[in-house]
């Protein structure tokens, strides 16, 4: 037992003190001094030693004491008795000092005791007894050491029962503090469990047996002092002890006097009591007294229960009661009805406590005893006997009790109670009526069993009350008695009156009355009481309303004229009471009786269609039913006759939930698809109105979602809503419901937080109303293109910049799938079509800002994944959806985007490839979305999809890219452009051919998203070297009509893979990675160069040609050439580097690439550029060679140019190629066309740079072809070109020149005079050249030379520099062969020099040395001079005329008597009118100097024999006169 507030060390012992202890039990062991023996030392001397001590030590009696008892644990019989005595008696003197300011002394002392009562007892027991007087407390360690000990020693002590409590009872009254309470408790309760045990062991005790009245006499003052005064709820369990000892005692207690008892005990103390109760109850052999403690327990639980519901009662004490009825509960469940007497004890007794409400949580248990009763063999017959009336007895009626018990199995809430229920009905079936003992039978244990078997029915209580309602309505047809069941209306109107009004069971209560009016026949008694429920309720009431509107609708089901004609009678009654006074009327309108009464008649009649019988409805729905409830409607919308705008909530509610109820009435109704409900229009406007009504700031009542549900519902009956009014229907309840402010706003609106709570509720059924009105309107046309219309009509929302807009479009796509999955899917069981739309759409906002909105999104996701084909497994993909859609709830944005992209992974494996392209256009629409964080997830699904689908996206390639495509220019945000961008490559690695086939019909020239979308595909060096690759292919050899182009077009193909290579070459970042692709791409792109010069842009394709006309465009511009050629600058400058392209940039060798009369030379530039890099491999090589075979002029032109200029390298003959090369360049030496004549002679002569020891093989050959291009009318660049060709030939051939150079010879000559600046050039150049290869054809040349003087002369004078450079060139190599050796000095040392200022010496000179050494050359000079007096050139005829005069100065009649003095003059005086002022001039002047020198005398003699001058001339002419010599 505990002893509170003494003072005792608050840790225990210390340490030092149990150290002191041991120390002095080893001094008595032997450890004392030299005065003790070591090993002979006994208990004796130990305890004589500790004895000694504590009589003459006082700071250290508690250690010694500690010590004692530590002695005292082991065997202590053959201590010596006296020793013993002494102990016992200084420890029970110490024990009982009160002066003693130690209580640890007193403790320990007591302690000391009680381990000497071990072996003891009586001994310590005498020394207590002793010290005990009559009419003396005593001390309160005395106490403690006396309960202790009877408490360790229970059997010893019970013979000291009745003579300690007999002394303790006198002083019970001396007892005032709680300690000494404390510590007499614990002494009773030691008693009392000895005296326990003392009947538990019976006669194997050694003590003598005590009668239980005796133990009884000395307990019972004990009891009742400490049940009235002293009892705490700390000593429950001794109070218990004690009850128990009473019963176990048989002690007799008077009558009535344990009944006193408990109702004046503390709470606890009832709860000790009801246990004692308990106890009592499993005795066997009860009697008619223990029907008192059942109806006390009875009494006790309905006193906790109105205790409980007083307002008054604190928490506390609300639980207390709580657990006291809890224990009468308890104790009724656990009543054994096997117990012998007990039947008789409870039969038919329990009766009484079935009806009365207080007792209602007992009925549980009360049921069960009568269901055990119920199966007892005894039961069969003794029912009816027990309740026969006339045997009397306050029990209630059958009707009564089938009431009741019903009421409570609709308890469905609390399924024990309504499990027991139904126990109890089958229990009194007898009772109830004898008739439904066999359909009970089978009745009650399946409803028993439903409720076993579904515990989800818990939730369902309208279901559950319709089957109790059932099982009234065929028990009361079994039955068959209208008096039974008249009987039975009036108790269920009877206890109505327990229950409150808005209690579940009251409502049962009407549902049942309802149903037994339907089933009594007695017409006049239905009437009597409709006429009465109408005419009673208190229409002001809420409650109420419900009740008689449940009680007509129910009755309708037996007698619907009856009750329609019930209540049009009430109403018509009603409608003549008059209000007076205009205020009254006003006030009657908004809050009065007449307002709440129509409503509550509108609820009736529509309650009245929802349970009339199907066959019986649609004849009265329209007139009786309908047009009543608008009548009604209409009235309430009156005052004073005048229409009012309806703005109460209520009133609306009322209409709408009428027309919802009668609309689903007609739909159960049988044959309701052929009725056709002509209100439907006008209630559909109601409700529509009813919506539009309502505050858009605002959701302060439920009006929008019911009447959406009405809707929903009338939309169902026929006839069926147009599709463009199920359209506008819907599209008024979008804007009705989703533009509200967000819930938060409309939450913070509220004055309460039960207005919080009830405005977020009212959110939540909205939405659910509006998704089963998406379901009804589905329902009515139940096809894919429907279902996409609604989600059109949501998309508009979807997109809102408004997150709970959002949210809420989004909340509705989840409804809307649900039910096209429920409804459309399930019937057709055809996949989606328009899964890849919807998917594109939805996919975004699994990342929205609203965790709302994700959860949404993710759940239209799954559907979507449900509404694929089924033959495929989904299971595991539908569960890990569902999984990532609630790591969508995460708040960090990367986790939810990674869960977002993981679903996209997953859900993409489903995705039809035909569907891609509508998912990747509605994804990219998502993609500009408002929020970044929808815009990036939108680019991840794009790729996620793209990834897992890649392999079956190859048909829809095109379109994709073209939507890409087209979103472009709308997409500027770089990183949402570089989500297409990506995808392009994504889907090039799937489908590269494909890709670059679809980017290459792309218009040209490129537009910056073309061109960045090829850049797109670059996604390192090396898969851009693959793609160029297959650019090249298709520039070299492009298939179908791509290659293909008219007259003076390029071809689009090879143009467009040509601009595609230049994008994709601006993405290489390392030139050794284009190093190897170089020379075959340098071929290709080469090639296209020389096929597009000179040519205009390819016309588009039809559909582009359509967008060009819409834009004005009659045509493509740009340059085809130099795009080509602006792709081959760029590949040079990768591949071959930055300053080799500027190197051909600063020659200008991409102009002369350009233009279509300079393409050749600016190939040849090129070549010789890529020679010098080492560039040119054979394949290069081989695919020029094959170029001058094509049929294309300019490619010939080019592949021709481009051997020209190859064939200068030592790599022609190192590969082996020569042989080829020559061959071709003969052959095109013979081309139709010009340049390629040209390139081709230019080849031929190039042939002695890159293999001139192989020229000799072939000097026959070339020279020939050469011959035919220098001298064959034809072009003259070609014929410039030959000559050139053969001046390098015949300069590195020399002597071994063949027989052809004579014909050269000859057909050079002519050329001299050309009016082609280059063919004069080259014609000297070649003459010149010739000189070399005349060693063996001196004499031949040296006439030729001769023939030639004249005019190499004159043509020093060229007006062109270069002309005139050759001819000087020339004359030098040639004036060896005159054979003149001081002419041939004159000429070398002028030539040597400038070429101004020397010319006219030169002249002289050599004239001055031709007189002498050849004077008739000097005749051939001038004739040749003479010969160009008719040149084009003022410069020639100018030079002509001074070397004429010369000439004439040095020349001689004598020694050039053949010169035609008077031709020359006629000649000159010829020039005299020359359209040059010089040659003019220079004529006159040569003219008089003729007259003036020997010449003009010779001329005067003929003049003075009578000649004239013309005929002087005339005669010169014809060589009849000559001059004569000096």
């Amino acid at each position: 037992m505990e002893v509170i507030d003494l003072k005792l060390p608050s840790g225990g012992f210390s340490t030092s003190d149990a150290s002191a202890g041991r120390c002095l039990v080893d001094q008595a062991q032997g450890n004392l001094g030299p005065g003790f023996g070591q090993a002979d030392m006994d208990l004796d001397i130990t305890m004589s030693l500790l004895l000694e001590r504590l009589q003459q030590e006082e700071e250290t009696r508690v250690t010694i004491y500690s010590s004692l008892q530590e002695v005292l644990q082991g065997d202590i019989k053959s201590l010596d008795r006296n020793l013993v005595r002494r102990i016992i008696h200084l420890a029970s003197k110490d024990m009982r000092e009160t002066q003693q300011e130690n209580d640890e002394l007193q403790l320990t002392a007591g302690k000391t005791l009680v381990a000497l009562a071990g072996t003891f007892y009586n001994w310590v027991m005498y020394e207590l007894q002793c010290h005990m007087g009559i009419m003396e407390l005593p001390p309160i360690f005395f106490l403690i050491t006396l309960g202790d000990m009877v408490s360790a020693y229970a059997l010893r002590s019970e013979p000291f029962l009745v003579l300690t409590l007999s002394k303790l009872r006198f002083v019970l009254r001396l007892v005032e503090t709680d300690q000494m309470k404390r510590a007499l408790c614990g002494v009773v309760e030691g008693f009392a469990r000895a005296a326990n045990l003392k009947f538990h062991i019976g006669d194997e005790s050694p003590f003598p047996s005590c009668r239980a009245a005796d133990y009884g006499f000395h307990v019972l003052p004990f009891f009742n002092l400490m049940s009235s005064s002293w009892l705490t709820s700390e000593d429950l369990e001794s109070l218990s002890q004690i009850l128990e000892v009473a019963y176990d005692f048989e002690v007799p207690l008077p009558d009535g006097k344990l009944k006193s008892i408990c109702f004046a005990l503390h709470t606890q103390v009832k709860k000790a009591v009801l246990h004692f109760i308990r106890t009592l109850l499993s005795v066997q052999g009860l009697d008619d007294w223990a029907w008192d403690l059942v109806a006390y327990i009875f009494k006790q639980s309905s006193l906790s229960g109105s205790q409980m519901k007083s307002k008054n009662r604190s928490s506390q004490d609300a639980e207390e009661e709580q657990s006291i009825r809890a224990t009468c509960v308890e104790i009724l469940e656990n009543l054994d009805v096997s117990i012998n007497g007990m039947s008789q004890v409870l039969w038919p007794r329990l009766l009484e406590y079935i009806v009365p409400a207080q007792y209602s949580c007992t009925l549980t248990p009360l049921c069960r005893c009568l269901g055990d009763l119920a199966e007892q063999p005894q039961w069969e017959g003794e029912e009816a006997a027990w309740m026969d009336p006339s045997k009397g007895g306050k029990f209630p009626k059958a009707q009564g009790l089938l009431a009741r018990l019903l009421v409570v199995a609709s308890a469905l809430g609390d399924g024990s109670r309504a499990h027991s229920a139904l126990r109890g009905l089958w229990a009194l079936h007898r009772t109830i009526h004898p008739a439904v003992g066999e359909q009970w039978r089978i009745k009650i244990p399946i409803l028993l069993s439903t409720i076993e078997g579904h515990p989800e029915t818990s939730q369902d209580n309208v279901w559950w009350e319709h089957l109790l309602l059932k099982f009234l309505h065929m028990s009361l047809k079994t039955i068959d008695d209208d008096a039974w069941s008249s009987q039975l209306s009036l108790e269920l109107q009877h206890q109505t009156a327990s229950y409150a009004c808005s209690s579940l069971e009251k409502s049962f209560l009407y549902k049942a009355l309802g149903t037994t009016l339907a089933s009594c026949q007695d017409v006049a008694h239905v009437k009597s009481q409709l006429q009465k429920s109408l005419k009673s309720t208190d229409y002001m009431n809420t409650s109420e309303r419900e009740h008689v509107v449940t009680i007509l609708a129910f009755s309708a089901k037996g007698h619907l004229d009856l009750t329609l004609g019930t209540l049009e009678d009430f109403g018509a009654a009603m409608s003549k009471v008059q209000v007076s006074g205009i205020v009254g009327r006003l006030q009657d309108y908004h809050q009065g009786k007449r307002a709440r009464t129509h409503r509550a008649l509108i609820q009736a009649y529509s309650r009245i269609a929802v349970h009339a019988p199907r066959t019986e409805l649609l004849p009265r729905v329209e007139h009786d039913i309908t047009r009543k409830v608008l009548q009604y409607y209409m009235t309430s919308c009156q005052v004073l006759g005048i229409n009012i705008v309806n703005k109460d909530p209520d009133l609306k509610l009322t209409l709408i939930q009428s027309v919802t109820e009668i609309s689903r009435a007609i739909q159960d109704a049988d044959d309701s698809q052929s009725f056709q409900f002509t209100s439907k229009e006008e209630l559909l406007g109601y409700m529509l109105d009813f919506m539009k009504e309502e505050p858009m700031d605002s959701l302060a009542s439920p009006v929008r979602l019911r009447a959406m549900l009405a809707i929903k519902h009338l939309s169902k009956v026929k006839p069926s809503l147009k599709p463009d009014e199920s359209r506008n229907i819907l599209d008024d309840c979008l804007k009705c419901l989703l533009p509200l402010p967000a819930v938060q706003q409309l939450r913070e609106e509220g004055e309460t937080s039960q207005d919080s709570v009830q405005i977020q509720a009212l959110h939540e059924l909205s939405m659910q109303a509006l998704g089963e009105l998406m379901r009804g309107l589905l329902e009515e046309d139940p096809t894919e293109n429907w279902f996409m219309e609604m989600f059109h009509l949501l998309e508009p929302w979807i997109f809102s910049d408004k997150e709970w807009e959002k949210d809420r479009a989004l909340q509705a796509s989840s409804q809307l799938l649900v039910a096209y999955r429920d409804t459309v899917y399930c019937r057709l069981q055809e996949p989606l079509e328009q899964f890849g739309f919807l998917l594109g759409l939805l996919a975004p906002y699994t990342c929205a800002s609203l965790s709302t909105s994700r959860l949404w999104a993710a759940e239209c996701i799954v559907c979507l994944l449900q509404l694929q084909d089924q033959s495929r497994t989904m299971e595991a993909a539908e569960e890990e959806l569902r999984g990532l859609r609630e790591e969508l709830k995460a708040s960090s944005p990367e986790a939810v985007l990674t869960s977002s992209c993981q679903m996209a992974k997953v859900i993409g494996k489903y995705l039809p490839s035909i569907q891609a392209l509508d998912f990747v256009g509605t994804v990219m629409d998502g993609m500009l979305s408002a929020s970044p964080t929808c815009a990036t997830a939108a680019g991840r699904w794009f790729h996620s999809i793209l990834r897992e689908n890649g392999d079956a996206l190859l048909d829809e390639v095109p379109d994709i890219l073209g939507t890409i495509f087209i979103r472009m220019p709308t997409m500027q945000e770089r990183s949402m452009r570089s989500f297409l961008l990506e995808g392009v490559g994504i889907l090039a690695v799937f489908h590269l051919e494909a890709v670059i086939t679809s980017l290459l019909a792309k218009p040209l020239p490129m537009d910056s998203d073309t061109s960045e979308l090829w850049r797109a595909l670059g996604r390192d060096d090396f898969s851009t070297c693959h793609i160029l690759q297959l650019l090249m292919e298709k520039i070299q050899h492009p298939a179908g009509t791509e290659g293909s182009s008219s007259e003076g077009t390029a071809a689009l193909g090879p143009l467009a893979a040509t601009c595609a290579s230049l994008e994709m070459l601006t993405t290489i970042r390392s030139s050794p990675v284009l190093r190897e692709l170089l020379p075959e791409l340098l071929c290709a792109l080469l090639a296209q160069v020389g096929r597009t010069v000179g040519q205009d842009m390819p016309m588009p394709t039809a559909s582009i040609r359509r967008r060009q006309l819409q834009k004005g465009q009659a045509r493509t511009v740009g340059n085809p050439c130099r795009l080509s050629m602006e792709t081959l600058a760029c590949a040079i400058a990768k591949g071959l580097g930055d300053k080799v392209a500027a190197e051909l940039c600063e020659a200008g060798t991409w102009p002369l690439l350009e233009s279509p009369q300079t393409h050749h030379e600016g190939v040849c530039q090129l070549a010789r550029a890529l020679l010098l890099l080492e560039i040119i491999t054979p394949q290069f090589i081989g695919e020029v060679l094959q170029w001058t075979s094509s049929t294309t002029e300019n490619l010939r032109v080019t592949g021709t140019a481009f051997i020209s200029q190859l064939v200068c390298d030592p790599v022609i003959e190192d590969q082996k190629l020569l042989k080829a090369a020559v061959y071709i360049l003969h052959q095109r030496a013979r081309d139709p066309n010009n340049l390629v004549q040209q390139m081709a002679a230019r080849g031929l002569g190039n042939i002695m740079y890159g293999a001139p020891e192989q020229l000799k093989k072939h000097q026959k050959a070339v020279v020939e072809t050469l011959f035919q291009a220098s001298f064959m009318p034809t072009r003259p660049e070609i014929m410039e070109e030959g000559m050139r060709a053969l001046t390098r030939i015949f300069k590195h051939l020399g002597t071994d020149a063949g027989p052809l150079v004579q014909d050269v010879v000859m057909h050079i000559r002519p050329f001299f005079n050309h009016d082609n600046d280059g063919l004069r050039a080259v014609a000297f150049s070649l003459f010149g050249a010739l000189a070399g290869c005349m060693r063996k054809r001196q004499a031949f040349y040296k006439r030729q030379v001769r023939q030639s003087l004249g005019t190499l002369l004159l043509h020093l004078e060229d007006p062109n520099p270069q002309v005139a450079k050759e001819c000087r060139t020339t004359l030098g190599l040639c004036c060896p062969y005159l054979g003149l050796r001081r002419v041939q000095a004159a000429l070398a040392f002028h030539i040597q020099g400038s070429e101004q200022g020397k010319q006219e010496q030169l002249l002289r000179d050599m004239c001055r040395h031709l007189a002498k050494e050849k004077p008739a050359l000097l005749e051939d000079l001038c004739q040749a001079a003479q010969r160009h007096y008719m040149s084009p050139w003022p410069e020639i005829r100018m030079a002509a005329v001074k070397f004429t005069g010369i000439l004439m100065e040095y020349a001689v009649p004598r020694s050039a008597g053949r010169i035609k003095v008077a031709h020359l003059l006629s000649s000159l005086q010829a020039l005299e009118q020359d359209t040059s002022q010089e040659v003019q001039t220079m004529a006159t002047r040569v003219s008089e100097t003729i007259f003036k020198s020997l010449w003009g005398r010779t001329l005067q003699e003929e003049r003075n024999h009578g000649r004239t001058l013309p005929h002087i001339t005339s005669l010169l002419c014809f060589g009849c006169l000559k001059p004569r010599s000096i």
